[in-house]
């Protein structure tokens, strides 16, 4: 387990800002975006004290999406940089967002996968003094004025002989502000949501970012009806070849009578909440959404 005095030390860095970095102004209001990145994954959280958590990065080819993203909204250095899993689809972005916006803190999803694009981030972010600490169960970040995340993995013990061990041990976690909860699944099989389920972790969220890009694999039917979710967002490419999402899962997801939102149908997707109601972006709309 990482010591305290570690944890202590990374909740101080999040919560403080040097005096040459700029970002977004406090506004009280939650904001997530799910930048369309094809078939990948990169969510930017910004919090009511206008904190910013980047959680992913969509393959490399998704960098320069990414990055330009971050300057559009005039963030010149992220508050922490947080891998789920060590999958292409996940990091391949992140090397270019750390070589030019630069991040105070990285947190690692745990379970092994050596592939050249992690070990690439790696050594940009030993050049570039980032500290590096191990995502752990249980974990919980002050990101100011009432919203925290929450890491509910990755698994205890890890769960193997999967399909994808990478993916089943991805770590899930969830964002809290006032009656709006915001589940983010990573790349989560089956197998995950049973141990989550198992854990009596909170799952029960207004807003779900569907495990594996809709992929059949995941969101079964006890992990929904624990969750809940008012609205669902699918981060995924058109015209994939996985087919992603799969039909099966919209199905659930529909009967559990969640709004659907998808990138590559939507492109960017953006939600803003107050603590009450939640207020998704897309297309240049607006759809409002009263959680009880």
């Amino acid at each position: 387990m990482l010591a305290l005095a570690a944890w202590l030390a990374l909740a101080w860095l999040v919560g403080c800002r040097g005096a040459a970095a700029q970002g977004p102004k406090p506004t009280g209001r939650l904001r997530v975006d799910f930048l369309d990145v094809g078939q990948g994954d990169a969510t930017l959280v910004t919090s009511p004290a206008g904190k910013t958590v980047l959680i992913d990065g969509g393959l490399a080819e998704a960098g320069d999406t990414v990055v330009a993203f971050l300057d559009a909204r005039g963030i010149a250095m992220l508050d922490l940089v947080f891998l789920t899993h060590r999958h292409a689809d996940h990091l391949g972005g992140l090397p270019a967002v750390v070589d030019k916006h630069g991040t105070r803190m990285f947190l690692d999803a745990p379970y092994p996968h050596e592939i050249q694009e992690y070990q690439r981030l790696l050594v940009l972010l030993d050049r570039k003094h980032v500290p590096v600490r191990q995502a752990e169960r249980r974990r919980s970040i002050d990101l100011g004025e009432g919203a925290r995340l929450t890491l509910l993995g990755p698994p205890e013990p890890p769960i193997t002989n999967t399909r994808s061990d990478v993916n089943a041990n991805s770590v899930v976690s969830r964002i809290d502000f006032g009656k709006v909860g915001i589940l983010f699944a990573a790349d989560a099989e089956a197998q995950t949501e049973r141990w989550l389920l198992d854990s009596q972790a909170n799952l029960r969220a207004a807003v779900l970012k569907v495990a594996h890009h809709g992929s059949r694999y995941s969101s079964t039917p006890k992990f929904l009806e624990a969750v809940q979710p008012l609205v669902a967002v699918v981060s995924v490419g058109a015209g994939n070849e996985y087919h992603h999402p799969d039909a099966q899962t919209l199905g659930r997801l529909a009967r559990m009578g969640a709004r659907v939102f998808r990138t590559d149908i939507d492109g960017p997707i953006a939600i803003e909440s107050d603590g009450g109601k939640i207020e998704v972006f897309v297309q240049g709309r607006k759809e409002v959404f009263q959680v009880p």
